[in-house]
């Protein structure tokens, strides 16, 4: 019986609670977690499989598998093999030695939700025979547990032969026990589930156990799992709580949360929390906004740098089960709730890639300059590069690239908040052996600068040589180009920068005509300007005058672009300025550029936007006049190792995207806001940069780097 004292009445009239509602109020919708299991692929067909798991009271009407070619549309196929909390499912139809992308969804109460994590899977090449299969585990599972007995489940995924399980059972042991051996319980299995009943237990106590299979001589487990028998007496029906939780602690408030069992047959009357100040002698119970599982309820009106015990309770019938005592403890007054973090992980890790995810939860006030990211380096070194993502609380997930083979990472999730900075723990992954295989598409595997060469019918291609420049017996590259038929216009330009390209041999040549590698009849007719635009070079003239024959070659209309006169190209124009920046970046070692062109509506960083339309211009009426340029840069940090880009760790390595629209205002100086990474350039123009490096960061990028 509750007592209620007059102190606790004036307390109460400061404490608003957020939990009490309608009786009739829905059950409501918990995410489900996922699991996904390695895929089992063949030559046109894969098995995938994911173990799936709903604390809600909503239950799950419908699993799936979602599933894509590189770059193809999603393919949903709703899962006819979910049992025990494992969904399994074969998909069909699919082309040989292809990479598939997929991931697990599940629908509760008509809303939809997907794995947050996705898995990549290869099918065998035509003839290739698939490795033998190897079982995979759903999550176990204890229910009906009584003071000495209890019931165990354990579902499995096995494509192979039925016949090759020699053994399988469960193992249990006290959880708190000195004993090292478990006991073993073997059973019969079915086609995709295990299950055992247990006898003879000590009442109250910890058990944890496993699922196991025998196949072909080795054993192969589940993971470890605990449950805990009920004291002497106690119905089996009763309500089973995990420790309640306290989140988004703030100075005068937080929410509380508790997840529960319930397998009686009574109704569930009433759930709530009971909370109180640590000096206070009774509880404050207050009611779940649901009795279903998990319950939460929020506290306002709490008193800062205070101390609070607070329990969950359900009540069914005439009994009022609680859970254990827990505590939290308020901020205090204009102090922020630090962020919380969940488990980190690597996946999809190759010689050169890798997913890292995590989870991050940030219930303060402060919601201005909020930056949540991935932060990796190598192992045993001090510097860490980072990626940013979404500031918002959920999942969190990044792809990184650039990374060294056979090589081992140490990660973490961090979130810099109001001049703090929080982190998660620390996560580890290693990279695979072996080399990267050379890209596809691409003129020279040993030309740092080249992109891949996107095959279609408006894209032209011209690779030039220095007809009269060599290092040391071969003549020296001077740049390659990719020309568009629509645009009439070069795409992009990539080229090496170096020294001793600039080493003056002679004066600048003006010696316009058209590219002889590109069809003539898509370039321009003259050198006659017009639009507002003058003559924008992607490859300077002053960066090859070291001999005539290679500076003629960056007079080729193929290397021109129209640029604005007034604001753009011109003294103290924006890209001037920028080009002058650049010049200051060439080092002792090799510098790779990528100059490129960009013909959709762009809005930049300042908010600012800019359109293409088409000019008179070369002697043409149809020419585009681009919205944005980029400048794409590759380089050693140090600039002066004598070492191959090809040949650094990605920590050696640093590259970025300077963005200017078009029209920029005349005096605009580089900025870090001008910077993007080149992975986002990748995405927004649908190229691939700097193909020859695989341990390019194209991921990320540090102003301060470049001296911004």
């Amino acid at each position: 019986m509750k007592k209620y004292f007059l102190c606790m009445v004036a307390l109460l009239s400061l404490a608003i609670v957020a939990c009490e509602s309608d009786d009739t109020a829905p059950a409501p919708t918990v995410r489900p977690t996922f699991d996904l299991i390695d895929a089992q692929p063949d030559v046109t067909s894969a098995v995938v499989a994911a173990n799936i798991e709903s604390k809600g009271e909503v239950p799950i009407s419908e699993v799936g598998f979602s599933y894509q070619e590189a770059g193809g549309e999603y393919v949903d196929v709703v899962c006819t093999n979910f049992k025990d909390g494992l969904a399994r499912q074969t998909l069909t139809g699919l082309k040989p030695d292809t990479e598939y992308r997929w991931y697990c969804y599940a629908v509760l109460g008509g809303e939809r939700f997907n794995a947050s994590l996705s898995k990549t899977f290869k099918t065998l090449k035509e003839g290739e025979v698939p490795p033998a299969p190897t079982p995979q585990f759903g999550k176990p599972s204890a229910s009906e547990v009584q003071a000495t007995s209890a019931s165990l489940a354990c579902a499995y995924l096995y494509t192979g032969d039925a016949a090759d399980i020699a053994e399988a059972g469960f193992g249990y042991k006290p959880a708190a026990s000195a004993q090292t051996g478990y006991t073993m319980v073997e059973i019969t299995p079915d086609d995709s589930s295990l299950s055992a009943r247990l006898e003879e237990l000590t009442p109250e106590t910890a058990y944890e156990f496993y699922a196991y299979l025998v196949i072909d001589g080795k054993n192969y487990t589940s993971e470890r799992v605990v449950f805990t028998t009920l004291k002497e007496g106690e119905q089996p029906g009763a309500p089973q709580f995990e420790t309640p939780s306290s989140s988004g602690v703030s100075p005068t408030g937080a929410t509380l949360a508790c997840v529960y069992e319930y397998e009686g047959d009574g109704d569930v009357a009433e759930a709530g929390f009971g909370y109180k100040a640590g000096a206070q002698e009774e509880y404050t119970e207050v009611k779940a906004a649901s009795t279903a599982s998990p319950l939460a309820c929020e506290l306002n009106g709490l008193e800062p740098e205070t101390k609070y015990d607070f329990y969950a309770y359900v009540v069914v019938g005439d009994e009022r089960y609680t859970s254990a005592v827990a505590q939290f403890t308020t901020l205090k007054a204009g102090e922020n709730p630090e962020p919380e973090f969940g488990p980190v992980a690597a996946t999809d890790v190759t010689a050169s890639s890798a997913t890292l995810t995590g989870s991050f939860t940030y219930e303060g006030e402060e919601t201005v300059g909020i930056e949540v990211g991935f932060a990796y380096k190598p192992s045993g070194e001090t510097d860490y590069t980072t990626k940013t993502v979404t500031a918002s609380s959920g999942d969190k997930r990044a792809a990184i690239t650039g990374l060294s083979a056979a090589t081992t990472y140490t990660f973490h999730l961090y979130a810099s908040i109001g001049g703090k900075q929080y982190r998660s723990e620390e996560g580890t992954f290693t990279t695979e052996s072996g080399t990267v295989p050379p890209p596809e598409n691409v003129y020279r595997t040993g030309w740092a600068e080249l992109p891949v060469e996107v095959q279609n019918s408006d894209y032209y291609y011209a690779h030039h040589i220095c007809p009269d420049f060599y290092v040391g017996s071969q003549k020296a590259r001077n740049y390659t180009v990719c020309f568009s038929a629509e645009h009439h216009c070069p795409v992009w330009v990539a080229a090496p920068r170096h020294a001793c390209y600039e080493v003056k041999g002679t004066d600048r040549t003006d010696a316009y005509s058209r590219d002889p590698d590109i069809p003539s009849g898509i370039q321009y007719s003259s050198k006659s300007t017009g639009g507002g635009c003058n003559k924008g070079h992607m490859l300077g003239s002053a960066e090859r005058l070291v001999t005539r024959k290679t500076n003629e070659q960056v007079f080729y209309y193929s290397n021109i672009a129209p640029q604005y006169s007034s604001n753009f190209n011109n003294g103290g124009g924006a890209w001037n300025n920028l080009e002058s920046f650049v010049d200051a970046q060439v080092c002792a070692d090799t510098t790779y550029i990528v100059v490129g062109t960009y013909f959709e509506p762009f809005t930049d960083a300042y908010g600012k936007s800019c359109t293409s339309s088409k000019i008179d211009f070369g002697g043409r009426s149809d020419v585009s006049r681009p919205s944005m340029f980029y400048y794409l840069l590759l380089r050693t940090k140090n600039g002066n190792t004598k070492k191959s880009v090809m040949d650094c760790a990605a920590s050696e390595l640093k590259c970025a995207a300077f963005v200017l629209r078009h029209n920029m205002d005349k005096g605009h100086e580089p900025q870090a806001k001008d910077m993007m990474s080149v992975a986002e350039i990748e995405r927004l123009t649908g190229f691939t940069f700097f193909a020859n490096v695989p341990n390019a960061p194209k991921d990320t990028y540090n102003p301060s780097d470049w001296g911004l």
